[in-house]
């Protein structure tokens, strides 16, 4: 008996070793986060220029632009058809490529679609290549995008578990919509880790349901662009979003796509799609051989959502800082313009460090009826406090 005990814990002990030796990653990879987006350093072929490519989730491979393909020599091989948010467009792509990650881990043998233009400060996306072979963790706590086998993968404690679908390469979640309280829309949207949106529904599912109709207020108008594709859209707040086994976020920022341009008959094959503002709550696992992403939150997941306060939207990045997202009117003459990124340290008495602990005081803030009542300490050039008050 006593010989048979010590066997059963010497063969515990080496399935134990065994199932951790498994659930090693093949690669871990550093990325950083620029304007709320996940950017990942690659290289590609023998080229020596160090690329940085948008992790997008959103997209079904990689992308650069013409002109970057040129450079770098890559040979067309084929062309194809493309959906973008708002329409499609006809693009070529380059196979057989070797794509090098900072790692110095390779992914072999990749197409790379070329569009005519991308994004203006980055060289191009990088989709859902990895995950076809991989289950893909991206942990935003210690900013590492990390590749498992498969085979006796298991996830961390104190997650959810998030069924999808991918019937075209792109992860799709079911999920419900309230604009205003008690009344729910249905859809399937995008997990897209390439938008920086918190929620957006697109033209088709917003014509049919008649969101713009339905009690929504709009805070500003604005565009979204894809691929040189624009889009004019509506902003506002919805009531709440729900998807399967995560809890439901409440007054959340959303984003209804308006009519105008291809986007009238463009038809994606989903409602909307999920962005950073969303997902950059979670640390996220894609495991597309049991078709679910898993979500834990991280830090961040309590930070208040993004708001809009006179001209700006504004938001608290991963770091807990309060910055400038974006401006939603114009800016008089005469008045400083804060450019996106800006560090906002404080708005009126209210420092960035008690706004991050107290909706009730953005609230407070949002409830002003004149601009010349905000005044907004930010940083400036070479990290120096300055202060604006807006005019009306």
């Amino acid at each position: 008996m006593k010989i048979y005990k010590l066997l059963l814990f010497a063969y515990c002990c080496f399935a134990s070793v065994q199932l951790l030796a498994q659930s090693k990653p093949v690669a871990t990879i550093p990325f950083e986060m620029v304007n709320g987006s996940i950017v990942l350093k690659v290289k590609i072929n023998q080229s020596g220029k160090t690329l940085r490519l948008l992790f997008d989730t959103g997209a079904d491979g990689m992308a650069i632009d013409q002109s970057l393909a040129d450079s770098l020599g890559l040979k067309i091989t084929r062309s194809n058809n493309a959906s973008v948010v708002g329409g499609n467009m006809k693009i070529e792509v380059s196979d057989g490529n070797d794509v090098q990650l900072e790692s110095g881990f390779v992914l072999k043998n990749q197409g790379i679609a070329i569009f005519p233009q991308m994004r203006d400060h980055l060289d191009g996306l990088i989709g859902n290549t990895m995950t076809r072979r991989y289950v893909t963790k991206v942990d935003f706590n210690k900013y590492e995008l990390s590749l498992y086998e498969f085979e006796n993968y298991e996830y961390e404690k104190g997650g959810a578990i998030v069924p999808i679908t991918i019937p075209s390469g792109l992860f799709i979640i079911p999920g419900n919509v309230e604009i205003v309280t008690g009344k729910s829309y249905s859809g399937n949207f995008v997990f897209d880790s390439g938008a920086s949106y918190n929620l957006i529904c697109f033209r088709p599912f917003v014509r049919q349901n008649r969101l713009l109709t339905s009690g929504f207020v709009s805070e500003y108008h604005a565009s979204t662009v894809s691929m040189g594709i624009a889009s004019p859209t509506f902003n506002g707040k919805a009531g709440s979003f729900s998807f399967t086994n995560a809890q439901a976020l409440k007054n959340l920022p959303i984003t209804l796509m308006a009519g105008g341009g291809q986007n009238e008959n463009w038809n994606p094959g989903f409602d909307g799609s999920i962005g950073m503002g969303i997902i950059s709550r979670y640390n996220f696992t894609i495991n597309r051989k049991k078709n679910e992403i898993y979500l834990t939150p991280n830090h961040s997941y309590n930070y208040p959502l993004n708001f809009v306060l006179g001209r700006y939207l504004l938001g608290f990045n991963l770091k807990g800082e309060l910055t400038v997202l974006s401006a939603v009117r114009p800016t008089p003459a005469g008045e400083t313009t804060l450019k996106p990124g800006t560090k906002i340290t404080a708005i009126n008495h209210f420092s960035a460090s008690t706004l991050i602990k107290d909706q009730t005081k953005i609230d407070q803030l949002k409830a002003l009826t004149s601009l010349s009542e905000l005044t907004i300490n930010y940083v400036g050039e070479n990290n120096t406090a300055v202060k604006i008050t807006l005019t009306k």
